[in-house]
């Protein structure tokens, strides 16, 4: 454990950025090889030398879904490398020549008449060269032929709407900038037209090369971060208004057991002096109503109410301080709110008609999926089988 880095110092060391080692997490390319108990990513040898393949493989001007799948790929080798390389470098010469088609169509144009200023000129040509850089010849195509004269008109008055917000100082939960976030959104949905490729690509040259730039000279970079912050804040609200009506649909269709087992992790939370219903909480309040189908088990595979909840004890004298003030209705932790959502979706999904204490620890499987709470570090370090649970709970005898 002596040579793992974390985040920050691989960062430093590699001239990376945190946000894009993060970024090589999430979509599978680099995955530290361990994670602290805080869930701090820690970096091995192994994983250093993979993100010096990355580097590499990105110097050759491959893409990061190229580079994943060669790294993936059994047979990886040099002469595969290669072959990419060329295949990369075949569609540069297409580019070229495309790019020689156009500027010799305008000098064509010039020719003809000279009222063209030199510097449209130079503008016109950097933003083809600029442009034919992040996007395919195809993609170009699309985007000229779904951004009209009608479109383009329709974008200016939209802009001149969103200053005149920026400049009244408006509130991003404003109805009006949600209104004008949600225009946007689905303005750009209809441009990409559901191509996930192509949306990526337009992000590319709007990050690398400025809003003011890519879109030439349309959209000034304040602007575009006014209306990404009123979009990132719809998105956010839709998210928890979604949440909300699953909490509460949950909450109103509680089974008797369940909402035992609420109260008994409630009252368990009271005692360990903690003043939030985390997931341990739900699992104490699982363990703690012993009739049930989710009680009986976990006690199969060794995990009881005393050994649990001294788990969560020694954990917790570690890790936290005892709140001065326990309110009378414990509050749900984020994570126990999700869980309740995972516990309603299987029940819309089956169509069964309450939540039972089956579905809540269903919930904790599944949220401990992509990272988990105290309870999946208490059925862990119990040894528990997670995936024999989880069959025996949606099928149990």
């Amino acid at each position: 454990m002596a040579n793992l880095l974390q985040i920050g110092e691989l960062a430093k060391q590699t001239g990376l950025s945190i946000r894009t080692l993060r970024y090589y997490d999430e979509i599978g390319l680099l995955v530290p090889s361990h994670r602290t108990e805080a869930e701090y990513r820690l970096y091995s040898e192994a994983d250093i030398a993979r993100l010096q393949q990355i580097l590499s493989l990105r110097q050759l001007g491959f893409a990061l879904k190229e580079i994943r799948e060669c790294l993936e790929n059994p047979e990886y080798s040099l002469p595969q490398v290669i072959d990419l390389h060329l295949a990369r470098l075949q569609e540069q010469m297409a580019v070229s020549r495309s790019l020689f088609a156009q500027l010799s169509k305008l000098a064509q144009q010039l020719q003809s008449s000279q009222s063209v200023a030199v510097e449209d000129l130079i503008t016109t040509m950097e933003t083809i060269t600029m442009t034919q850089q992040y996007l395919t010849q195809e993609q170009q195509n699309l985007l000229e032929g779904r951004l009209n004269q009608d479109q383009q008109a329709e974008l200016q008055q939209f802009l001149t709407q969103v200053r005149s917000y920026q400049a009244e100082g408006r509130d991003l939960n404003d109805p009006e900038v949600q209104q004008m976030a949600w225009q946007w959104r689905e303005g750009l949905l209809s441009l990409v037209g559901g191509d996930l490729q192509f949306y990526e690509a337009l992000m590319r040259l709007y990050q690398q090369e400025g809003a003011e730039a890519a879109s030439r000279g349309r959209l000034d970079g304040p602007t575009m971060e006014y209306i990404l912050k009123a979009v990132a804040m719809l998105s956010v609200r839709e998210e928890l208004s979604v949440r909300e009506e699953l909490v509460g649909f949950a909450l109103g269709r509680l089974a008797p057991e369940t909402y035992a087992v609420l109260t008994q992790g409630q009252a368990a939370m009271r005692k360990l002096q903690l003043n939030f219903l985390g997931t341990e909480g739900l699992l104490l309040g699982l363990l703690a109503v012993e009739t049930s189908v989710a009680a009986q088990a976990l006690g199969e595979q060794g995990v009881g109410f005393a050994s649990a909840e001294t788990l969560i004890r020694d954990w917790l004298a570690n890790h936290t301080v005892p709140p001065t003030d326990i309110p009378t209705e414990i509050p749900f932790t984020p994570r126990t709110c999700r869980i309740l959502e995972l516990a309603a979706k299987q029940v819309q999904r089956q169509g069964d008609g309450q939540i039972t204490p089956q579905h809540l620890l269903l919930g904790i499987l599944q949220e401990g999926e992509t990272g988990g709470g105290l309870a999946m570090h208490v059925l862990q370090t119990c040894g528990v089988d997670c995936d024999r649970l989880k069959q025996q709970l949606n099928n149990p005898c």
